[in-house]
């Protein structure tokens, strides 16, 4: 059985510290040569953060940012284990897959980043290598980015973490992901602090309800926030409710923020 894919089509990477081409060079012009960039463009075929003539990111709708909802799961991502070191998932040129230490959240390697697509149909994803090939999970936990079709191995369902810091990947087999700094396995069966991950996708491919992107470009301050609620708020519900509004979820974050506030009115 074969499974279809569907995902926004994602064009170059670049690295954060990466140079706006210009679009006309004049002769003699300096040209990037690095083999990475070169494999980047032909093969992984995704983007990252534009930057302008200073090398600063243009972050408006660009760069990469941390996955808080389902709708961001989508193009390229780097999987990240949630505890110190900080490591994340890499593959190779043979499809191996290997942990990688990492000093910034953003990828320093096409090695690191994979294409998040979604199988038509279904809630389950599959994770493709920056050589084209999906990552296959087997029945003992071993796993590998060497496919060339999707089949059962290479499902795998990403819910949101119970404790809401992370996020959790299960194969077909209905094991975890466990990623620590020697090694990356598909055979626990409990969520713990390594079976964890952040997930950092590129913000212009998300695939957010257009209340939350519209929610995103703006701030709520802590007045309207109080009306909403009709009482006066401590700073850390103010804290909470901004960050439901930014992601979306404002009108069941207010309805929590009252239950929570009559119950400890009642105690």
């Amino acid at each position: 059985m074969i499974w279809k894919t569907s995902s926004k089509m994602v064009s170059k990477l670049t690295f954060k510290n990466d140079k706006r081409k210009k679009r006309k060079r004049e002769h003699g012009s300096n040209v990037d040569t690095s083999s990475e960039r070169k494999k980047i463009a032909s093969s992984a075929n995704v983007s990252g953060p534009e930057v302008d003539q200073e090398g600063e990111v243009d972050q408006e709708g660009e760069g990469w940012v941390t996955a808080e909802i389902p709708e961001d799961l989508n193009g390229p991502c780097m999987l990240i284990l949630n505890d110190p070191p900080t490591v994340c998932v890499s593959s190779d040129a043979a499809g191996k897959m290997f942990p990688a230490k990492i000093t910034a959240l953003d990828p320093q390697s096409v090695k690191q980043v994979f294409v998040l697509g979604r199988i038509v149909q279904s809630e389950g994803f599959t994770l493709k290598s920056y050589l084209g090939k999906y990552v296959s999970v087997s029945k003992y936990g071993t796993c590998e980015a060497t496919a060339e079709a999707i089949g059962p191995d290479e499902r795998v369902d990403i819910q949101r973490s119970q404790d809401n810091k992370g996020w959790t990947i299960k194969s077909s087999w209905k094991k975890y992901l466990l990623l620590s700094d020697e090694d990356i396995r598909w055979d626990s069966e409990e969520v713990g602090v390594k079976e964890t991950v952040m997930i950092r996708v590129q913000a212009k491919y998300r695939n957010r309800p257009k209340e939350t992107a519209d929610n995103e470009k703006r701030m709520i301050h802590r007045r309207e926030l109080e009306e909403m609620v009709g009482t006066t708020l401590s700073p850390e519900d103010v804290k909470q409710l901004k960050a439901a509004f930014k992601n979306g979820r404002i009108n069941e974050a207010i309805i929590e923020t009252k239950e929570k506030l009559r119950s400890d009115h009642r105690c």
